[in-house]
């Protein structure tokens, strides 16, 4: 039986369901999206070399996901284009005249599959320029999105100059370096690079690659060989930068000999069952060929991009962003590579890489079948 209040109290509760409702719709109102609105913005990487036959760039996107992005990282399909809405060409100007390349996509498996991102496969685009580029010339790259529009960026070259390397000597194919005198008293020579720099180049990354063959055997007394493999070590000796790109400069840098030797005591693992071949044996000259000495030369815009994404040591760990792609990010740059290759060491050096406390534990022996340390 109802009583006269029951129709109050229902009007209350219909009024508490209600506002109930009201409460959850504006709490749901109030929700944070955490993914902004998607944006695809292009990124762009490539680097023309005078001295290779092939020239590549790649071309990505930025993407956003749901959930981990590390995951989504891992799906080729989040950061590449299909191929079929790119069209990527390069064109050479000089002197009014004109070249254009239609480049090519196609998938290289030798990306390290070890990162953050997909691997080993990975698009990439090419040209093969008949005769080669030409370092006089500026090189346009033209890229077309379907549905996004077009990116675009230009580069120039790092003029051709052989014989800018004055030290080590270029074109001797006997000459020596010392990293160590052994006597009464064993001291590490001061060893100086110098070279002149190049029209169209701003840095220079300066290293030395040293050759060594690493046996593994079968027992300590090293009787039963299981694999030899070749192997460099990368030495960096230093980088220097240029006032301007307009070449003719001289540049110079100095490194002590001890640290070939605490170079390879670095890299190189101690153990009983593995042997050590410094270098390769030339027999027409009867030197045995250890180091190289390599410059990474880069032009203009590489130089800023290498100077601004270097390791930040200071207290401010903001850094800008750089990039030359009109209409993306990323980079279009230019660089080249020369250097001295095949220079030998001297008996004091190989004798201290033998004896020396920090390397006698690494098994090193000379390929120099007429030394008295013969890998025999």
């Amino acid at each position: 039986m109802m009583t006269p209040t029951t129709p109050i109290r229902l009007h209350i509760l219909c009024l508490s369901l209600l506002g109930s409702v009201i409460l959850l719709m504006s709490s749901c109102s109030t929700d944070i999206e955490l993914n902004a609105p998607y944006q695809k913005t292009p990124v762009i990487f490539g680097l023309l070399d005078a001295q290779q036959d092939t020239q590549w760039v790649r071309v990505n996107r930025t993407w956003l996901g749901v959930g981990n992005q590390f995951d989504v990282a891992m799906i080729a399909d989040s950061s590449e284009y299909p191929a079929e809405d790119l069209t990527v060409e390069v064109t050479e100007r000089i002197g009014g005249v004109t070249r254009e390349w239609a480049l090519v996509d196609t998938t290289i498996e030798n990306k390290s599959d070890q990162g953050i991102f997909f691997g080993p496969e990975q698009q990439m685009w090419y040209f093969i320029p008949e005769g080669g580029l030409d370092t006089d010339a500026e090189y346009d790259l033209d890229i077309s999105i379907a549905d996004e529009g077009d990116v675009s960026s230009t580069t120039n070259m790092i003029a051709e100059r052989i014989g800018n390397i004055s030290q080590p000597p270029p074109g001797v194919t006997n000459f020596k370096l010392g990293f160590a005198s052994v006597g009464f008293q064993t001291t590490f020579p001061d060893l100086t690079f110098k070279w002149s720099s190049t029209a169209g180049a701003s840095r220079y990354d300066a290293k030395m690659l040293i050759h060594v063959i690493e046996r593994t055997w079968n027992d300590e007394e090293h009787t039963d060989l299981l694999t030899e493999e070749e192997r460099i070590i990368e030495w960096p000796i230093g980088t220097l930068n240029t006032q301007d790109d307009e070449g003719g400069d001289v540049l110079q840098k100095e490194v002590s000999g001890e640290r070939f030797f605490t170079t390879l005591a670095s890299q190189l693992q101690v153990d009983p069952f593995v042997t050590r071949v410094l270098g390769v044996w030339d027999e027409e000259v009867q030197i045995a060929r250890v180091v190289d000495f390599e410059l990474t030369v880069a032009n203009d815009e590489l130089s800023t991009y290498l100077e601004i994404n270097s390791p930040v040591t200071g207290v401010i760990q903001e850094r800008p962003e750089y990039t030359n792609i009109n209409g993306g990010l990323g980079l279009f740059a230019a660089r080249s590579t020369q250097g001295v290759y095949g220079i030998g060491c001297t008996t004091a050096s190989l004798q201290y890489l033998i004896e020396g406390a920090d390397t006698y534990n690494l098994n090193f022996c000379t390929p120099n079948p007429f030394s008295d340390f013969y890998c025999d």
